[in-house]
């Protein structure tokens, strides 16, 4: 089984093979994609898509986002960022992604957000990674001895930036960071007993936008600490993003299994909501992708009607998966059986 570690806990080793997976993914040209795309840029492309699915069933003209802004938000992103993870693996045996603790900030800034992992965070208005591997160009000078034969640095595709320029750009003004560690206790802790309301309702909203009752200091506000092309639809442009999202999976993973071990017998599905359950916060039922059954865009095969209301330019960066197997929420409920290998979480050492 895989095991994903706190980024700063991981050897110089570990950590440079890491580094080596995301460039070499970079630098690796998609395949029967457009000249140009590599593999990376198209899973940045299928984040921003993903918010704007055509899809069979739904009225002329509308939209549903199949990752954002409702209950599916945890399983599709955990299923994404596996995916992600195995191009890394077909890259770099062995590597898994770590997680960015956000709690421990001092940690972050003295060994995550440094020119030997990801590279230094800005202040103030958005502007482009100065250091590290992620930066474009690398002087050749500073490349490591695994570097890609032709790379030059980290650049974003033409058609990613959303106004930020070709090189990877961070910066955030003022946003109130980092969560206290109690805030995140009471995130994994929560459940609120309202009768007909499961408990993820209120779980995936602290999660994703943060709420001042729990914790403010969540997704949504990671998103734009970072700043730059982190804010943005296209935020996996930035490497961050998937240790910020392996944060987010590993939180869900915490609640789950509390929720586990609360209801004896219990099983993953058990705390997820069923299928006809009501929001409390829209008075609705939960949009397509993320009902409990549902299939989750990309990973629907061949089915007909799906499509995406983007530029055609942006859509035909996208990955094919429709030779792959279809995969819905409840296959994803549990990360140790997600696929044949699965995966959990490295608790932090002890004191």
């Amino acid at each position: 089984m895989d095991v994903r570690r706190r980024a700063t806990d991981l050897a110089d080793a570990e950590r440079d093979r890491f580094l080596e997976a995301v460039v070499r993914l970079k630098h690796h040209p998609a395949p029967g994609g457009p000249a140009g795309v590599s593999v990376y840029d198209q899973y940045v492309a299928l984040h921003g898509a993903v918010m704007a699915v055509i899809a069979p069933g739904l009225p002329p003209g509308e939209t549903v986002n199949y990752g954002h802004w409702n209950i599916g938000f945890c399983a599709w992103h955990r299923q994404y960022l596996r995916s992600f993870e195995r191009e890394l693996q077909a890259q770099i045996p062995g590597v898994t992604i770590p997680y960015w603790d956000w709690t421990d900030h001092v940690a972050a800034t003295t060994g995550l957000f440094t020119p030997e992992f990801l590279g230094s965070l800005r202040s103030g208005g958005p502007g482009p990674v100065t250091d590290g591997v992620f930066r474009d160009p690398v002087p050749p000078t500073e490349r490591p001895p695994w570097w890609p034969p032709g790379a030059t640095g980290f650049p974003v595709h033409p058609l990613l930036r959303e106004g930020l320029g070709a090189r990877l750009s961070r910066g955030s003004a003022g946003v109130g960071w980092p969560p206290t560690a109690a805030g995140v206790d009471r995130l994994e802790r929560l459940v609120v007993d309202q009768p007909g309301v499961h408990p993820l309702w209120y779980f995936w909203l602290v999660l994703e936008q943060g709420h001042q009752q729990v914790t403010s200091r969540t997704h949504n506000r990671g998103h734009n600490v970072i700043g730059g092309h982190m804010s943005g639809a296209f935020s996996p442009n930035d490497p961050v993003f998937w240790l910020h999202h392996a944060n987010v999976d590993r939180l869900w993973a915490n609640w789950q299994a509390r929720r586990l071990a609360a209801v004896p017998g219990s099983k993953p599905e058990d705390h997820y909501p069923p299928a006809d359950e009501i929001s409390p916060f829209d008075g609705d039922l939960a949009p397509l992708g993320h009902r409990l059954d549902d299939t989750m865009w990309p990973w629907v095969g061949a089915a007909p009607g799906f499509g995406v209301a983007i530029p055609p330019a942006v859509a035909a960066l996208l990955p094919d998966f429709s030779g792959a197997p279809t995969v819905s929420v409840r296959q994803v409920l549990d990360s140790t059986t997600i696929d044949a290998t699965g995966y959990r979480y490295a608790p932090p050492p002890g004191p």
